[in-house]
This record gives structure tokens, C-alpha cells and sequence, in this order.
């Protein structure tokens, strides 16, 4: 469950570079940190891989995971899509519990691609 100190709020540029280090996005994204203090420790979100195609990402600590993150990632997709997003790939991980549930219930499905080794899920921005 989410520890009283943290809190999720819409990600900048500056929240971006200090969770992941000197990246730079020169195409679009959406996402949300999750805040301890001055400590961010998660982000959610969705990059853009080219046009109409983007990446979901949700990088959350499990100590900071709660179910009602479902209503962050059906935002973050709506806004997604609201800037263009047709196409959303993203990678199954089995370090949270019900992942695959997730997935499929969003509307993704498993493709033979695969990116840093990872099998590939995708769903069309729509569903």
C-alpha cells in the first residue's frame, strides 16, 4: 500500500532526468512520478517511439503499489491518445503480481517482437 509520504503527481522534464539520469526526450510523453518527499520513487507513463506509436513504462516500487494506480494508467493512456497515440507497446513484467491480468484487461496483446529482449505487448490506443 502507498506509504502516507508518497504521493503521485504529473511528471516534469527535471523529475524525468533525476529518476532516470541524463535522458533526454526529444518526442512527446505523459506520465506521473511517485513522490516520497523529495525522493522520486516511480514513474508511469508513456513515451512516444515515433509518430502514433508510443511506449508504456510503470516502474513503481512494490511498497508504493495500491489498486487504484489502474485509474493513473487509464488517464495517462487517454492523454496519450489525446496527443496522438495509435499504437501502445510496452513489456509484461512478472515482478508485479497480476501483470498479465492487467494487460490483457487494457486490451493488449502478446506480438512476436521483441525490444532489450523482452517480448513485446501491444493494443491499439482506442481500447
Amino acid at each position: 500500500m502507498l506509504s502516507p509520504k508518497a504521493d503521485i503527481r504529473p511528471a516534469t522534464d527535471e523529475d524525468i532526468v533525476r529518476y532516470y539520469g541524463g535522458i533526454e526526450f526529444k518526442t512527446q510523453w505523459v506520465g506521473e512520478v511517485v513522490c516520497k518527499g523529495s525522493l522520486i520513487a516511480g514513474f508511469g507513463g508513456l513515451l512516444e517511439l515515433e509518430e502514433g506509436v508510443w511506449f508504456a513504462v510503470l516502474e513503481v516500487p512494490a511498497a508504493e503499489r495500491r489498486p487504484s494506480i489502474y485509474r493513473h494508467v487509464l488517464a495517462a493512456f487517454k492523454a496519450a491518445r489525446e496527443k496522438g497515440a495509435v499504437v501502445i507497446k510496452a513489456h509484461c513484467t512478472g515482478d508485479i503480481s497480476r501483470a498479465r491480468e492487467l494487460m490483457e484487461r487494457l486490451g493488449f496483446v502478446e506480438t512476436d517482437e521483441l525490444m532489450a529482449g523482452k517480448v513485446v505487448w501491444e493494443c491499439r490506443a482506442s481500447k
